[in-house]
């Protein structure tokens, strides 16, 4: 069982983190991904069209979601484990919980784009607003991590993408961010992020790897 999507636009997001503050998010069973002595973190922000159970009739969604995420090694590769999946569409947080296994949380995501594309994720918890300006060079398109999700139990996300047409480093500036800090802790944002659109988003039930 697969679900795909398009993401119409996507803002990735890396930073730093103090191992001691990102050590508690993640399961002892997992390595983390360190540079320069921090625990390396991403935030993934998109706004998902059409997401549906592919080949089979049904119900599709569009939806925005903020994945906060920390790196880990698995393998001896770096993956993602995702520690929080901030959604604006109830049915979507229901499913994310159930079938991906996803510690969802309401929120309202809103989009401003143009030149610029600008993102405010706000809920009970706190708030975060970004800006990014794209520059005019394209940048080659990276195979994606593998995704684990899970405190008492490890599951394993299955997650393919197709590349976006349009794929460029944006210069980001951070508004606001209180969520940061009682998502993760005290992250400290790189001035650079990825911004895609028409990124095809794919992914499957998470697998149990007890």
């Amino acid at each position: 069982m697969e679900f795909r999507g398009e993401e119409t636009i996507t803002l990735e997001l890396l930073g730093a983190l103090a191992i001691s503050e990102a050590r508690p998010h993640v399961p002892s069973a997992l390595a983390l991904e360190e540079v320069d002595g921090h625990a390396v973190v991403g935030l993934l922000l998109f706004q998902m069209r059409g997401l549906g159970l592919r080949r089979i009739p049904g119900p599709s969604f569009d939806y925005s979601e903020a994945l906060w995420r920390i790196g880990v090694v698995v393998d001896g590769q770096p993956a993602w484990f995702a520690v929080a999946c901030d959604l604006d569409h109830p049915a979507v947080r229901a499913m994310g919980r159930l079938l991906i296994r996803y510690p969802t949380r309401a929120a309202s995501i809103d989009w401003t784009t143009g030149d610029s594309t600008a993102v405010n994720v706000g809920s009970a918890l706190g708030s975060l607003r970004v800006s990014a300006r794209p520059e005019g060079i394209d940048v080659g398109a990276v195979p994606p991590r593998r995704a684990f999700v899970g405190a008492a139990a490890l599951y394993e996300v299955p997650w393919r993408e197709e590349p976006a047409p349009f794929r460029r480093a944006a210069p980001v500036e951070v508004l606001d961010d209180t969520l940061s800090l009682v998502t993760l802790g005290t992250v400290t944002w790189q001035a650079n992020a990825l911004l895609h659109r028409g990124r095809i988003h794919r992914c499957g039930l998470a697998r149990s790897l007890r």
